[in-house]
């Protein structure tokens, strides 16, 4: 499976072509979608502005993913890399940490463009463009 960033979602739901050529692509590969529970908390928080029908086809479209939770696994990898990252001088945002310890935890690769965070993470597998 391949779990996706939330800079990812976004950018299909902008219906940029390469974004949905790579859902594609990853779909013919016959792996599975998912995103995380934070990706979701990040996008349905940028759609507050929104009406409440634009609100609604977002969930809607996040029905077509697994959805991983921030679970006591998760935390405890969370607590890992933000120790690693801290003790080399290389933090990056809390929720990038907790949607990377989620892929980590479940054994994903992670779809993003935001390689200049998550290529600091040791054994995440990145999925990029």
């Amino acid at each position: 499976m391949v779990c996706v960033d939330s800079d990812v979602l976004i950018d299909f739901l902008r219906n940029k072509k390469d974004v949905i050529n790579k859902f594609q692509e990853v779909k013919n590969s016959g792996q599975q979608l998912s995103t995380t529970s934070i990706n979701v908390f990040e996008l349905l928080v940028g759609t507050s502005r929104y009406s409440s029908i634009e609100y609604d086809s977002i969930k809607n479209f996040l029905n077509n993913f697994l959805i991983y939770d921030f679970d006591f696994d998760s935390a405890e990898k969370a607590s890992e890399i933000f120790s690693d990252l801290k003790s080399n001088g290389q933090m990056i945002q809390l929720p990038d940490i907790m949607i990377a310890s989620i892929v980590l935890s479940n054994n994903e690769s992670l779809l993003t463009r935001n390689t200049n965070h998550f290529e600091k993470i040791k054994g995440l597998d990145l999925y990029t463009f």
